[in-house]
Parts: structure tokens; sequence; C-alpha cells
């Protein structure tokens, strides 16, 4: 995970079931006092969420995703930390992404495209 100007990006891996990991992703940021924006899904392989949250509550955004079952990857202590800092950010919203993989042995999802009449 990487901090840019008040940036959170955030990768995480996960053997929990995709759609239960979801559901507690999303409570973890409310919890934690963030929004979700946006979640894009990638078949059942990853997922992306697109979120803010108050720049004092990134610690606590980094052990709910740890409580939820997320294993974060690479020096999200420091990241979330700094971030959180007063010294280092204007106390604001800081905006951020999480990238979590699916670790799993399911084939591929299937999703059906509907015909476009014409």
């Amino acid at each position: 995970m990487t901090v840019v100007m008040n940036r959170l990006r955030i990768n995480a891996v996960t053997r929990e079931d995709r759609t239960e990991m979801i559901s507690r992703v999303k409570e973890a940021m409310t919890a934690s006092g963030g929004w979700v924006l946006d979640v894009k899904q990638f078949s059942n392989v990853s997922a992306c969420f697109n979120f803010e949250i108050p720049a004092r509550n990134a610690a606590r955004l980094s052990d709910a995703l740890s409580a939820a079952g997320l294993r974060l990857i690479s020096d999200t202590d420091d990241s979330f930390s700094s971030v959180s800092d007063p010294t280092s950010s204007d106390g604001g919203d800081v905006s951020g992404t999480l990238q979590i993989t699916f670790i799993h042995d399911e084939p591929d999802l299937r999703i059906p495209v509907p015909p476009i009449p014409g």
C-alpha cells in the first residue's frame, strides 16, 4: 500500500467467501466513518472499492479491514499511520482504493451478456 497526496492505495488478499467479504468490507468502511463510493468486480477474482474516509480514522479502517479477514499487503501500518497523523494531512478526508484478490479454486464467474436489439 502506498500513500500519495492524501490518497490511500490498499491491496489485500483473502481466502474467504467473495460475497461475504464484500459485505464485511462495506461494514468495516462504514464503521470506520468512511463512505464507499463505488465497487467494481472483476469476475470472481478481484474487487476494487473506491472510498473516502476522514484522515483521523485511517488507523481505525486498517484495524477493521484486518478484523474482517483481509490480509493487507506491505507496509500498511506505517502508511495508515502517516495518513492519520495530523502533521502529515490537513485533517480532511482521504480518498482511496482497496483492491482485493480472492484466492479460491472456483471456475471463472460467467455473467451472461444480454443481446443488443437491432
